[in-house]
Parts: structure tokens; C-alpha cells; sequence
């Protein structure tokens, strides 16, 4: 089977009269059969993401950082020095890792993230 895997994603802005859009459909083959959703807390010292029977790269990582107030810093390394990205509270994140290991990190106080992640 093909095109398993939809993305959609739309970030827009409009101010002082000016408006800009972004707007991406996508479908993807899915080559593996494993996908996961989860929640997760992360604390304050970087943890790696429990992406189930994922054990290669996912295709495509979504993640929501459920919390109100703390963002969340997730990356490729347990310093977060191979890639970071930085989910401001209440924020979400759509990528594609390097590799299955994942690794997020919570500032000043433990956040609920919740992911979705896709075998490649």
C-alpha cells in the first residue's frame, strides 16, 4: 500500500495589513508497520523519548508540549548539540530525526509532552 502517512500543516500571520501563509499537504509511503503515541514526562535533565518498537529513524516525529508555562528543548544528543528545537509552551513540532534516538529536555520544571512518531 502507498501514501499511509498525511501530513498537514498551515502556519499563517497577518499584521499591519500584510499576511503571509504557509500551507503543506503531504502523503508518505510508510516502509516499516510500527507507530506510536504517547505522552511523557520530561524533567529537567535530558531523557531519551520512549518511541516504542520505533528502533530506526521515524519518517515523521510529532511532538506537543502540553505545558502551560515551561517549554521543552528536544535533540539528537543528551547535550541537545546535534539539533535542538525549542517548543514553547502549549507549542508543537512536526520533523523528521536523524535517528530513533530522541532526547528531550524540560526547562526549569518536569512538562507532559505528548508524540506521535512513524516508522520510516
Amino acid at each position: 500500500m502507498a501514501n499511509e502517512i498525511t501530513q498537514n500543516i498551515k502556519v499563517s500571520a497577518t499584521k499591519g495589513g500584510a499576511t503571509v501563509t504557509i500551507d503543506s499537504r503531504e502523503r508518505f509511503d510508510m516502509a516499516g508497520a510500527d507507530m506510536t503515541q504517547a505522552t511523557q514526562n520530561i524533567g529537567t535533565t535530558a531523557e531519551t523519548l520512549n518511541l516504542g518498537d520505533i528502533t530506526g529513524a521515524p519518517r515523521q516525529l510529532a511532538i506537543k508540549n502540553l505545558d502551560a508555562t515551561n517549554f521543552v528543548e528536544i535533540g539528537g544528543d543528551s547535550g541537545l548539540t546535534v539539533f535542538k528545537l525549542k517548543i514553547r509552551p502549549l507549542d508543537c513540532a512536526v520533523f523528521e530525526p536523524s535517528s530513533g534516538t530522541v532526547y528531550a529536555k524540560a526547562d526549569t520544571a518536569s512538562c507532559l509532552v505528548q508524540f506521535v512518531a512513524i516508522e520510516l
